[in-house]
């Protein structure tokens, strides 16, 4: 760890928090010696945290009070439906708003409260650390920049943010063909000791330095995010940047859910999370396919009760040989949409649309397709059609800011968005393969 990184973490960052209000790296110290309980001992823990929680949403939350003996599957379209209802009456003055996209192409609109926040952060730094990108570690970003446009103020306060932690962030709404030289020459200038990024936009660079060569950094991990990760890429990782490879699993929702250790093992947020693997309606055995619903421990403002994601994953019963006693999620299906390509050679990562959809309250549900290089097609499920119609070329606009001139944009209202053979909702989806 370097000077500047201590200097951070035990001065900087805390004396930043302090003056904030915050408590997030109290919560990171805590779950580090948490992380090592014996197995038992966290389920235990768990166990009163999640009593504590229901007995919260029982007497502060009217759709609870209606509904919480029943041990409902709590989804998108009951929380568009009652989001009110969901709210704790004695938390209303204490939340605030946070979007999903929705990788399914759903997006939803919720509350967090400012320790729910803290939290989720804490998992991530903790998660993270096993790769390495502790607090103040200079890493490098493949990643989303906020969509839409931003005002002046707030492009400065993020630079300087992200200065003080030494992160540089490459956007992956801009890559494309032409920018990989740019990309490749920012990490090497700026010599992160880890990279991290969206799983096919690190495939894209990762292709490209195995073809041009010119990596001059030496790493110490990789960490993989947004997207699920297979053997092909892992290897093809492993050998372009020689080094770890550490997959993350998240969501908008709660965001760390699960993190790889470097003995290989799927950790989740036990401490932060309950979680569910359920195939038909009950417990999936050990290797069985099933679907995720996950309980957040520690958001009263508006309690997240066996939520379903909307992700399948398999179920696992071992123990890690790492040491940790959280537990080990197996496989992730899902969260891998398709790339969009430009007739510029932009390859737009399909989180583009989740990313930035999530902003259009009017949008239920969306789809977008492209079958030929100069055309998308963007199917929306729509509550309210005037409204839509309203708030069409305001989507055009940030839409194509992005793809480009060149890019047809169709915009149709549909009744329906169908799902594949598994149930899934496929949110992006294109026939054009990508080759660098």
């Amino acid at each position: 760890m370097s000077a500047y990184s201590k200097l951070y973490r035990r001065v900087l960052w805390p004396g930043y928090e302090k003056l904030r209000g915050r408590h997030t790296h109290q919560l990171l110290a805590e779950a580090e010696v948490r992380q090592w309980w014996a197995a038992d001992k966290l389920r235990d823990w768990q166990r009163q945290e999640l009593a504590a929680l229901l007995r919260h949403a029982g007497e502060n939350c009217p759709w609870y009070q209606l509904h919480l003996a029943e041990k409902p599957i709590l989804t998108k379209a009951i929380i568009r439906a009652h989001r009110a209802d969901l709210l704790a009456k004695n938390y209303q003055t204490k939340v605030f708003v946070h979007k999903t996209g929705g990788s399914t192409g759903e997006p939803l609109s919720f509350y967090l409260t400012r320790e729910s926040y803290e939290w989720r952060n804490a998992m991530m730094l903790r998660g993270y650390g096993w790769a390495g990108a502790h607090e103040g570690v200079k890493q490098f970003f493949l990643w989303s920049v906020a969509a839409g446009t931003q005002s002046r103020l707030t492009q400065w306060k993020t630079a300087i943010h992200d200065r003080s932690m030494r992160r540089m962030f490459f956007n992956n709404f801009r890559l494309s063909r032409a920018t990989l030289p740019a990309c490749l020459a920012a990490l090497n200038q700026f010599a992160p000791v880890v990279l991290v990024g969206y799983t096919s936009m690190l495939e894209y660079l990762a292709r490209y330095i195995q073809k041009q060569g010119g990596l001059r950094v030496k790493l110490r991990s990789v960490i993989t995010a947004a997207e699920g990760i297979n053997d092909a890429q892992r290897q093809l990782f492993q050998e372009v940047f020689q080094v770890p490879i550490f997959a993350s699993y998240g969501s908008r929702e709660f965001k760390l859910i699960a993190m790889e250790c470097d003995r290989g093992g799927l950790h989740l947020s036990a401490d932060n999370l309950s979680i569910e693997v359920l195939r038909n309606g009950q417990p999936a055995q050990p290797g069985e396919l099933g679907q995720l619903i996950i309980t957040d421990l520690h958001n009263y403002g508006m309690p997240f009760i066996r939520y379903e994601i909307g992700d399948l994953a398999t179920a696992r019963a071992d123990t890690c040989p790492c040491g940790r006693g959280l537990p080990l999620l197996g496989a992730v299906h899902g969260r891998i949409p398709d790339t969009i390509q430009t007739p510029d050679g932009k390859l737009i990562s399909g989180i583009f649309f989740p990313h930035l959809l999530k902003e259009f309250d009017w949008i239920q549900q969306f789809q977008a397709i492209q079958k030929e290089l100069d055309h998308v097609q963007l199917n929306l499920v729509v509550q309210d059609e005037r409204a839509a119609e309203q708030g069409v070329p305001e989507l055009r606009r940030e839409v194509l800011a992005v793809l480009g001139a060149a890019v047809r944009l169709e915009v149709q209202f549909v009744a329906d968005i169908p799902r594949t053979a598994t149930g899934k909702h496929r949110s992006v989806i294109s026939e054009i393969p990508v080759t660098i």
